[in-house]
């Protein structure tokens, strides 16, 4: 259970990290880059064992973790541009209700079990996004009015940004789970970490290192702020789901659960956002979806 809550402490934090980014200047995608590298020396500096690094181009997982880590860094730019264009409660809800995609890989690869009440929560869970994602009113964006009138596509296309990451992240999380199962060696658990945020900083200085701006000690000082509890929200899910007696198809709507209504608070009291009541009722629906899910069985 320490794990999970762990899990659910950091991975909340990055959206809010991701926010404070604007008041800080820091340009996201730079601090997001190197963030990436700070998580990969943050899993170095944590391993109890750096000898298996020397053995990870030897076993036969690398490649697939650096191209989780290419997913990783593509669905994160996206949840930055969501944080200051629509605000923290509905980028972090819209990004942990895909739960539903591994529950779905859960059921169909693993031999979890197909319920009703499974049924029920991912219909609701599909509900939700559509009632969060969906913004037709110019004054539901939450972002810097100015800076967004300067690009009407951004403008007219911010509410598509939660359905991308609901199906991205998804994805990324089914294949986590797909390497926890199939290529995850007693004692590589740092190893897989640092591989899959590896693939995120290659990916990431491909796109933006050769920007001069990208070398501002803003930028890295942000990245050692984002990648620290990056690197943390990571880990602990990887531990939970080795060490949590839930299913799958289980714990990552218990996990996401704890995000969701965490999300919520802090973008309600810290960040005063202001809640539609078309994003109550897909906040209620997202509620209900994850506790259908995780807790009537």
């Amino acid at each position: 259970m320490l794990f999970l809550i762990l899990s659910i402490v950091f991975s909340t934090s990055l959206v809010v990290i991701l926010r404070l980014f604007k008041q800080w200047n820091i340009k996201t995608e730079h601090g997001i880059a190197f963030n990436y590298f700070i998580c990969c020396i943050t899993g170095i500096l944590a391993m109890p064992n750096k000898y298996l690094l020397k053995q990870t181009f030897t076993w036969d997982g690398w490649w697939i973790c650096l191209l989780l880590g290419l997913c990783f860094i593509l669905i994160f730019l996206l949840i930055g541009k969501s944080t200051h264009l629509l605000g923290v409660a509905t980028t972090g809800i819209a990004f942990k209700l895909s739960f539903v995609i591994p529950t779905i890989v859960a059921i169909l690869l693993y031999g979890d079990a197909l319920t009703w009440n499974k049924i029920i929560g991912i219909i609701l869970a599909v509900l939700a996004v559509f009632f969060l994602a969906y913004q037709p009113d110019d004054n539901e964006i939450a972002g810097d009015k100015n800076e967004i009138e300067t690009n009407s596509f951004i403008y007219k296309k911010a509410w598509m940004l939660p359905l991308i990451i609901f199906l991205g992240s998804g994805l990324t999380d089914a294949l986590f789970n797909f390497i926890q199962r199939n290529y995850t060696p007693a004692g590589f658990d740092h190893v897989v970490t640092i591989m899959v945020f590896a693939g995120a900083f290659i990916t990431g200085f491909i796109l933006f290192g050769f920007q001069k701006e990208m070398y501002q000690w803003k930028n890295l000082l942000g990245g050692i702020v984002l990648g620290v509890p990056n690197y943390g929200s990571l880990y602990f899910l990887l531990q939970a789901l080795k060490h949590s007696n839930f299913a799958p198809s289980i714990l990552f709507p218990i996990n996401n659960l704890g995000i969701v209504a965490l999300s919520a608070i802090v973008g309600l009291v810290i960040f005063k956002e202001h809640f539609t009541k078309r994003k109550i009722i897909g906040f209620v629906l997202a509620i209900i979806s994850i506790a259908t899910i995780g807790f009537l069985n």
